[in-house]
């Protein structure tokens, strides 16, 4: 019996140790948080949760679709499979939309329970990653904040997925497939599953505005591939040829 209650009294420990280490939305460092949307939002989601490893995704990996709307769009970058995915990938999600339209307040990792503010590094991207986005429209006249979560890195299949949390304006998920097209190429099908309250938000503001923000994603993240490239290149050079940097 002695015995049993010890067991009892180790589970509670660990149970009020692993509590402890969860952090709350009233940790966060506002100052670090230079967006004052993403700081509202936070303020705001402090109404229905305490602790940010309760934020949930409106969609999961195998979630159905069937009542979403649907808004697809290639992208195309020249470059292999591989080097390409491994790109977007391990490139530090703040820098990734480091853009004029769309830039990152705060990243959670549900995994780590950890929190990245900007300037900052994550070293790849992972499941559990929660991203508070600022979104600037009307060259910043408007501003708005959204969150995701990465819900699937699927490294055979080459899909990438993120979700937006429950609680945003927006549900649904977006869904980007890496493949090669016939012309040596990396293909990237980014898809976007959505709904929200308002059928004329769904219509016609968020396939408009969705695409402007994919566009400067997209564009950012090539101008970091062709210049990660240029980089290597010249190191290459370097050490094959030494004396052309006397």
């Amino acid at each position: 019996m002695s015995v049993f209650k010890y067991i009892i009294a180790f589970i509670f420990f660990l149970n009020s140790f692993q509590s402890k280490s969860q952090v709350a939305i009233s940790e966060i460092d506002f100052d670090k948080i230079p967006q004052k949307k993403v700081r509202e939002y936070l303020i705001f989601q402090q109404n229905s949760i305490d602790l940010l490893s309760e934020i949930e995704p409106s969609l999961k990996t195998n979630s159905s679709t069937e009542d979403y709307k649907k808004y697809t769009k290639d992208y195309f970058v020249k470059g292999s499979l591989q080097q390409v995915w491994n790109h977007y990938i391990y490139t530090n999600p703040v820098e990734a939309w480091d853009g004029k339209k769309v830039t990152v307040g705060l990243l959670y990792s549900n995994k780590d329970d950890k929190l990245v503010y900007t300037g900052e590094r994550v070293a790849h991207l992972d499941t559990g990653q929660v991203v508070y986005l600022n979104l600037k429209f009307i060259k910043g006249v408007l501003n708005l904040a959204t969150v995701i979560e990465f819900i699937t890195i699927d490294q055979q299949n080459h899909i990438v997925e993120y979700s937006y949390i429950k609680g945003n304006k927006t549900e649904g998920k977006q869904r980007m497939e890496f493949f090669e097209d016939s012309k040596g190429r990396t293909c990237i099908l980014h898809s976007s599953y959505f709904k929200s309250d308002s059928a004329i938000r769904d219509r016609f503001f968020y396939p408009f505005f969705h695409n402007k923000f994919s566009n400067e994603f997209h564009r950012n993240m090539r101008k970091r591939f062709i210049k990660k490239l240029q980089i290597a290149e010249s190191n290459n050079q370097t050490k094959t040829n030494p004396i052309s940097t006397l």
